[in-house]
């Protein structure tokens, strides 16, 4: 089954790239990645999904077998990977239909709104947890 989200995954960046441009494909590789990181942190908080990810224990080339044991459990969570991949495919689409310019900024508005309910509704837990420790 891994298989075919992967070739689902590369059939919709090629057909992105064809539509908006290269640049675009490189735009919705990022965005799938930064949307998937902010729906596990909406859960657990910037720091747990940092070490939930494990990315500071991934080595080069990213594909080699012992990295699967970090990568794969991102994506056992299915509903937050629609998420995150619709979240790209929104921003492409709304780039086609609008100036350039206009989808930079409403993105941009977007990502700090939704960080900073991430922020304050973690920032009680933060301080529950500072507690514990003095």
């Amino acid at each position: 089954m891994q298989n075919w989200f992967i070739a689902l995954a590369v059939a919709v960046l090629l057909l992105i790239g064809f539509a908006a441009g290269p640049m675009s494909v490189v735009v919705a590789f990022l965005a799938f990645w930064v949307t998937l990181y902010l729906v596990w942190a909406r859960e657990l908080g910037f720091k747990d999904t940092w070490s939930r990810y494990g990315l500071q224990r991934v080595k080069p080339p990213f594909w080699a077998a012992e990295n699967k044991v970090w990568f794969f459990p991102i994506f056992d969570d299915r509903a937050k990977v629609v998420k995150a991949a619709a979240v790209p495919l929104l921003i492409i689409a709304l780039s086609l239909m609008l100036p350039t310019s206009v989808v930079r900024i409403g993105t941009l508005l977007v990502l700090a709104w939704y960080c900073l309910e991430i922020y304050r509704s973690q920032k009680g837990l933060d301080q529950l947890d500072r507690a514990r420790f003095n």
